[in-house]
């Protein structure tokens, strides 16, 4: 019988984000929520979070998360959670994840968490997710495209072992 694996927003789980690594830039956040939803797809072969990416000039953005951050931060800018309000945060969202997902969140952190944004804009743009969903676009031309989670799921596979 399979396990139902909850899914969260990806406002929520930027935030948890935030509360495990302190502030950091939108463009970075954003590109941290993309690869937990990537890996979560690999690993446990569904979506964590309800919302799709779209492949905007800067990589992958997720609208609703955009949408949250536009006013606290700029591209670059750093945005973060309260210090106060980290446990709860971190304490909440453990509590409706299951352990493999919060492994697998924390293992996606250790792995990006310490690459500046810049860089991980970089990987994004050399991936094919996002150079598929853009298709002939030139870089810097604005897309709303969708990139296709299938797309995620058989690429980063692709790339495990």
């Amino acid at each position: 019988m399979a396990v139902l694996l909850p899914q969260v927003e990806a406002v929520d789980l930027a935030k948890y984000i935030l509360a495990i690594q302190g502030p950091m830039s939108h463009l970075k956040l954003q590109k941290l929520v993309y690869y937990v939803e990537a890996w979560h797809l690999v690993f446990q072969d569904k979506p964590l979070i309800t919302e799709d990416f779209k492949a905007w000039v800067h990589g992958p953005v997720c609208l609703s998360l955009w949408h949250a951050a536009k006013d606290f931060s700029l591209l670059n800018g750093n945005i973060g959670v309260k210090a106060a309000g980290r446990e709860a945060i971190i304490k909440r969202m453990e509590s409706r994840l299951s352990k493999d997902q919060i492994e697998l969140i924390k293992d996606v952190l250790k792995e990006y968490g310490d690459k500046p944004s810049h860089h991980l804009e970089s990987l994004t743009h050399s991936e094919r997710p996002w150079i598929e969903a853009r298709g002939n676009l030139p870089p810097n031309e604005p897309s709303s495209a969708k990139i296709k989670k299938t797309t995620m799921k058989d690429y980063y596979r692709s790339k495990v072992g």
